[in-house]
């Protein structure tokens, strides 16, 4: 249990003296007959809903709109066509991988290489679902196993494929069985074994002696570089050589892997577990809360601050992108958001008095532009409703000066993910405009409330889709009064903070 205390503002003699006349006319008795009340008239909770959301709306409409003349400005090269030569390079077999990097460090630059995973999954498609193996090297037994890679090509729209085998030979010896397959039916272009002894070096050496001449000739010249580089962005299952990782040994592998390397920029498909295509993502902290309440030139005695810190809460929030998976630039990462906390045995007293039950309380509901920016960075664009409450049971003549608050906020802010070496830095920024504020308020003449928040934290990675999170959220209401000699309540104004410190833990899908 966590005991606050809410203490009286402690001013010297001297300055009480010097405002008690003023004061006097405070205190005296009225006669209500003779003053005439102004009529107050209280916006209902429909009214301010209804206001508020359609606020809200608006809003993200304007959002909307401005992200999508973005992406109508993008420059066509988008759009441009792939290059105009490429291959497919396919080892199975142990230690492909490194075979693969092999092969690849001497593919001229001017001759791309399609990604594995695209490759794989179009030799599933054509019906070539299980190694090769030996069959390969066998040329009574390999016209099937040719036929489905030469189909596999063509749906890859590659100028050809090699492909290779990793086994050990009837001598007992290791090597790589390499062939270049292409559209031409008869003799292969390539067709024969490297062997895997020696160096490095040595293996690298033998194999450009083999597929050397071959990769010349089907290069474009360098002359056609610049070109080709126009088109780079083009076919989604395309990348530059110095990219591509072994294929493994074709036991299954490559359709996962297809699966994994699904692209967030083009097409219908999305990269799991991303937080740049995620389709979703939910976290789930412990958070240590505090707030402090202070009033600013207090003119009258009945006025309490109120400070707490440390009070553990319970948070849930949760981000939800339904259209993630779709090509449509602007709607694929508009996202549903939604939060809430809620502080545990929160009581209160004054001085040594008895507990007060407390309620802290929070609610955030609202819309997310997700932006990739680069290779890793999110930039988020939100807007929403905001619902916090800090209320304290008091009874009797203590519930006229504790500084309770029912606010009800629109929120506009801005926010960011940047991955900084293994971990990832969170910034963020609000504006938070009050639509109704709370009963402390309506006791001052004249009040007017604003707002701002800031968040901050480093996000851990843990395991695929799960992070740890520590994160400081802050927010700052600062308010201004007009009071009147008449006010039973009067000071010039007060500031109410939030802080909330959260170790949490997400899972992004």
């Amino acid at each position: 249990m966590s005991l606050e205390r809410m203490l009286n503002p402690s001013k010297d003699a001297g300055f009480y003296r010097d405002i008690a006349c003023r004061l006097a006319r405070v205190q005296a008795p009225v006669d209500a007959a003779a003053t005439p009340q102004r009529p107050v008239r209280k916006r209902t909770r429909f009214t301010t809903l209804s206001l508020s959301l359609s606020l809200c709306g608006r809003i993200l409409l304007g959002l909307s709109a401005a992200t999508a003349a973005t992406f109508a400005g993008s420059p066509v090269a988008l759009a441009a066509p792939k290059a105009s030569k490429s291959i497919a390079v396919h080892i199975e077999g142990p230690n492909a991988d490194a075979i693969r990097e092999d092969i690849l460090s001497f593919v001229p630059e001017t001759l791309e290489v399609v990604k594995p995973a695209a490759f794989s999954k179009s030799l599933k498609g054509a019906g070539q679902t299980k190694p090769v193996g030996d069959a390969l090297v066998i040329k009574a037994q390999r016209k099937k196993a040719l036929d489905r890679i030469r189909k596999a090509g063509k749906a890859a729209k590659v100028e050809g494929v090699i492909y290779g085998v990793s086994r050990t030979n009837k001598k007992k010896k290791k090597e790589v069985h390499l062939v270049y397959v292409d559209e031409s039916v008869g003799d292969l272009e390539v067709d024969s074994a490297v062997p895997l002894g020696g160096s490095r070096d040595d293996r690298k050496k033998a194999l450009e002696d083999l597929l050397g001449p071959m990769l010349a000739q089907i290069a474009p010249p360098p002359a056609a570089e610049e070109e080709k580089k126009g088109g780079e962005e083009g076919d989604g299952g395309e990348d530059g050589g110095e990219d591509g990782g072994g294929d493994g040994d074709g036991d299954g592998d490559g359709e996962k892997k297809a699966d994994e390397d699904e692209k967030d920029d083009g097409g219908a498909k999305r990269k799991r577990n991303d937080v740049r295509s995620a389709l979703f993502s939910v976290e789930l902290g412990l958070e240590f809360v505090g707030r402090w309440f202070d009033y600013s030139d207090p003119l009258s005695q009945n006025l309490r601050p109120y400070s707490v810190f440390g009070q553990p809460a319970l948070s849930l929030s949760g981000e939800l992108y339904p259209l993630a998976g779709t090509g449509i630039a602007v709607l694929k990462g508009l996202g549903i958001t939604a939060g809430y906390a809620q502080a545990l045995g929160l009581n209160s007293a004054v001085g040594d008095g008895d507990p007060i039950s407390t309620t802290y309380q929070r609610i955030n509901l609202g819309l997310r532009q997700r932006l990739s920016i680069g290779e890793s960075s999110v930039l988020g664009i939100s807007a929403g409703l905001r619902f916090l409450t800090f209320e304290i049971d008091a009874q009797g003549a203590l519930a006229n000066t504790v500084p309770n608050v029912s606010y009800t906020l629109f929120r506009a802010g801005l926010d960011a993910r940047v991955p900084v070496g293994p971990v990832a830095l969170a910034l963020g920024a609000d504006y938070l405009m009050p639509l109704s504020s709370g009963p402390v308020y309506d006791r001052f003449t004249g009040a007017s409330v604003q707002g701002i928040g800031a968040t901050a934290g480093v996000l851990i990675p843990v395991a695929t889709g799960i992070e740890a999170r520590l994160l400081l959220e802050y927010a700052r209401f600062f308010s201004s009064f007009q009071p009147e000699l008449t006010d039973t309540y009067a000071a010039g104004g007060a500031t109410d903070q939030y802080l909330g410190i959260r170790l949490a833990g997400a899972y992004i899908y």
